[in-house]
């Protein structure tokens, strides 16, 4: 009798522990996503690039305080955030927007990564510092970056300041807004690309002795994607 009751309250704790290990199974927290602003091309900006013309140093990109986290913030409304617990950045925003910016203006560019290139005298360096004003994730309409960018060579003067506005049209889900900001951020490297190029052939006609000549925000044509916008405002300092 004794061991019929020692085998029924056994059987009973193990299946009141089976029950707990079920709940707590069905609270668990789905598993986290991950995402990165990186396009998977990190190493074509080497190719054709060996002896570049001029090398780059992207300074720590600036991000406003609201989205600098490793959450995806999504704008519910124009005052109102939502901030997802489990869909995050694989690295912080500023070093996403950091290093896809630095991969797609050194392969727009034709230039390396002064970091990960021997300096030369031969060879002139410019910084290129980036503050974004807006990192915007609105979903199934739009992602948006809004960026005061400026590009100067390292033994000159003048800075070019210029001020980028791009907007992507995304579909739902929140891929689609990571997605966009990848687009987005290819659109500005361009800009960004297009003004280092001026500015570098602008220096080498004034060490031809042909005069400083005025700077100037770069325009970029309208990709056939109706839903970017690309102005491009700033002046030369």
């Amino acid at each position: 009798m004794m061991r019929f009751r020692f085998s029924a309250r056994c059987a009973m704790l193990w299946a009141v522990a089976a029950v707990g290990l079920a709940t707590l199974g069905a609270c668990s927290s789905p598993p986290g996503r991950f995402y990165t602003l990186g396009t998977g091309d990190e190493s074509a900006i080497e190719i054709g690039t060996t002896h570049p013309s001029y090398l780059i140093d992207m300074r720590q990109v600036k991000v406003p305080a609201s989205v600098a986290r490793s959450q995806l913030v999504v704008q519910v409304n124009t005052a109102q955030v939502k901030i997802l617990e489990d869909d995050r950045w694989a690295s912080p925003v500023a070093d996403e927007i950091h290093n896809a910016l630095l991969v797609a203006v050194a392969r727009q560019a034709g230039a390396l990564d002064a970091k990960e290139f021997t300096r030369s005298d031969n060879v002139p360096v410019y910084q290129i510092s980036a503050d974004v004003q807006r990192f915007e994730s609105w979903p199934a309409s739009h992602a948006l970056i809004d960026v005061v960018w400026s590009i100067r060579a390292s033994n000159a003067s003048q800075t070019l300041v210029c001020r980028s506005l791009v907007s992507q049209h995304v579909s739902a889900g929140y891929e689609a807004l990571v997605e966009g900001h990848r687009r987005a951020i290819q659109t500005l490297a361009a800009q960004i690309a297009a003004g280092l190029r001026d500015l570098s052939a602008r220096s080498t006609t004034v060490h031809g002795g042909t005069g400083q000549a005025a700077l100037s925000c770069p325009s970029l044509a309208r990709p056939s994607d109706a839903g970017i916008e690309a102005p491009v405002l700033g002046a030369a300092h």
